[in-house]
């Protein structure tokens, strides 16, 4: 049963804009129930962006870039991954990262759903610790169809793959011990608050800054030590395998992103086995490039980029 009465606070309630989505909910392989978000057009999509939100947030953020996706004649789906929003779960909390890929399969199974008898484009997108969950993904995906593993039908052929200031490497001073001890410290003490995500750090501006503070369904409390070290061991998987993905690519950054690390994302454009890849750097830009002051060209650009990619995946 869908619904579209929660209304959620916008990153930025300055865009105008439908921000209410339909409203169901999935169900992922190892039984969890997580919320769905779809943000349909007013007539028949020229695509559909299945998007994974970022750590410590929630899908609901992106209402105003939906307002964009829509007027442009494209559909955005979301969940909330399990620990987030209305998704059960320990706040920000994941025993293995390999659960959050469950979150993404469930999400594009539901977008794949949602047009079975049509060829609607579908692109998997995924910002900050959803780039890296969007990307692992994709990578297990190429990995699976190549030795003949997965169930049949599990692998959906995406149009492209889309990576918004993506947690694709440790930030350059980070030091090696460091890291080495996170992992000690999960398995020893996995609700260790490791640390906090500074709002002042998402975006230039104000407004954005303000409304995340305020928001009830963003966790504002440390992120335990297991969710960090499962995602630096995601990091590792991801540049191992990035050889191996085929689908279009399009990853952007912001160069004063102090949040994820902008080098990563070079190192993953650069080593991406893609043969059809972009990589955006938007100078100044913070963490959140589309609620950032230049937020209408980055959604610009990401719309036009989608509008060269429309041929439905082979």
């Amino acid at each position: 049963m869908e619904t579209s009465q929660h209304r959620f606070v916008s990153a930025d309630r300055n865009v105008p804009g439908n921000f209410e989505p339909v409203r169901s909910a999935v169900v992922t392989a190892d039984r969890v129930e997580l919320p769905l978000y779809r943000w349909p057009t007013g007539e028949a999509p020229r695509a559909t962006v299945a998007l994974i939100h970022g750590l410590a947030e929630h899908a609901g953020r992106y209402a105003p870039l939906a307002a964009r996706l829509n007027a442009a004649g494209i559909e955005l789906l979301a969940v909330d991954l399990r620990g987030h929003g209305e998704a059960p779960g320990k706040r920000a909390y994941v025993e293995r990262f390999d659960d959050y890929l469950l979150d993404a399969q469930a999400l594009l199974d539901a977008a794949a759903q949602n047009h079975s008898h049509t060829q609607v484009p579908l692109f998997l997108m995924g910002h900050s610790m959803g780039g890296a969950v969007a990307a692992l993904h994709t990578i297990e995906q190429a990995a699976s169809a190549g030795d003949g593993r997965g169930e049949p039908g599990s692998r959906i052929k995406l149009s492209g793959l889309i990576l918004s200031s993506p947690a694709l490497a440790p930030g350059r001073d980070v030091p090696g011990w460091m890291l080495r001890l996170s992992q000690v410290i999960s398995r020893l003490w996995p609700n260790f608050p490791a640390m906090k995500i500074d709002a002042a750090l998402l975006s230039r501006v104000q407004s954005v800054v303000d409304a995340n503070r305020s928001d009830p369904l963003v966790h504002h409390g440390p992120i335990p030590a297991r969710t960090g070290a499962e995602l630096l061991l995601a990091m590792a998987r991801i540049e191992r395998g990035r050889a191996q993905l085929r689908v279009p690519l399009l990853v952007y950054h912001g160069t004063a992103d102090k949040l994820t690390e902008p080098q990563g994302s070079q190192a993953f454009g650069q080593h991406a086995g893609s043969p059809d890849k972009t990589l955006r750097l938007y100078e100044g830009s913070f963490h959140e490039t589309m609620n950032d002051q230049d937020r209408d060209r980055v959604i610009g650009d990401l719309i036009e980029w989608i509008d060269q990619h429309l041929s439905p995946a082979r």
